[in-house]
């Protein structure tokens, strides 16, 4: 019996050693595992909270992109793919910010040019100017620089689900006209609100005349999703940002899942099983 138990053990160990370097390696293949979306909101060296990367942190983890060969792509190159087909380049990942924090042009864009990376911002429009916001005219220059691209996090950042469905194509349509006469050029992505929609969300987006819409649910874009419904990578500051970030490259299935089961425990009243879920 001792012996039986130590085979299957092996054999379990040997499989579990082959599921984690197939994950590894197949991960930048994006025709198999879809094109992570990373999620961003501020980068900086005095607010401390998860959603605020420390710049030595946000600096790894772009210098590990440029290192391991991830080439940054726009939002037209992503509807390329996910409409037409369009192909991509090798190890294609896509940087987003949410909100529009000015730290996004002091901090963000320096290091993001420094190991050439591009990225899409999404502004809130009743922030642009507002105390620690970033302005008009940043957002131009962020435009200019060929760094940043800037898109919709609609216009009050409300949720949407909450709203009646006038409210919500309000919102879509404020922010889309507002953006576009501040940048004077189409605004056609956008991302919602702490991610939150619905089927309904959904459908008044693509009204609105947007191409893509994202969520903040953990996973990559594969071809054939819903468009207006679409996961992203959320990145955090925490114990070991890079190792975070790396493992949620290779291993986003795995982790989104984890999410998954420790969100249903606390639905269903676990919260001492949900704590002990690993959450990286």
């Amino acid at each position: 019996m001792l012996r039986l138990t130590g085979k299957v053990i092996g054999v379990v160990a040997i499989l579990v050693v082959f599921a984690t370097l197939v994950f590894y390696f197949t991960a930048p293949v994006y025709t198999l595992r879809g094109i992570p979306v990373l999620n961003y909101h501020q980068v900086n060296d005095e607010k401390f909270s998860p959603l605020t990367m420390k710049t030595s942190d946000f600096r790894n983890q772009m210098a590990y992109l440029q290192e391991q060969g991830y080439h940054a792509i726009t939002m037209e190159e992503l509807y390329g793919y996910l409409q037409n087909n369009l192909p991509l380049p090798s190890k294609p990942v896509v940087i987003t910010f949410d909100d529009g924090y000015v730290d996004n042009y002091t901090e963000a864009m320096p290091i993001l040019k420094e190991y050439g990376m591009k990225a899409t911002l999404f502004m809130i429009g009743d922030s642009i100017g507002a105390p620690g916001f970033l302005s008009a005219e940043q957002l131009k220059e962020m435009e200019a620089s060929h760094i940043f691209e800037v898109e919709s996090h609609t216009y009050s950042h409300k949720d949407l689900r909450k709203l009646s469905s006038d409210a919500v194509a309000n919102e879509f349509s404020h922010s889309k006209t507002l953006l576009e006469a501040t940048l004077g050029h189409p605004v056609q992505y956008i991302a919602y609100p702490c991610g939150f929609t619905n089927p309904q969300v959904d459908a008044l987006a693509q009204a609105a005349g947007y191409r893509l819409a994202f969520t903040v649910d953990t996973g990559n874009v594969r071809s054939g999703e819903n468009r207006f419904n679409l996961d992203r990578v959320p990145v955090f500051e925490g114990d070991n940002p890079l190792l975070s970030m790396q493992l949620r490259l290779h291993y986003v299935e795995i982790i989104g899942g984890l999410w998954s089961l420790r969100d249903f425990l606390l639905a269903h009243n676990h919260p001492t099983l949900a704590s002990i879920v690993p959450l990286f």
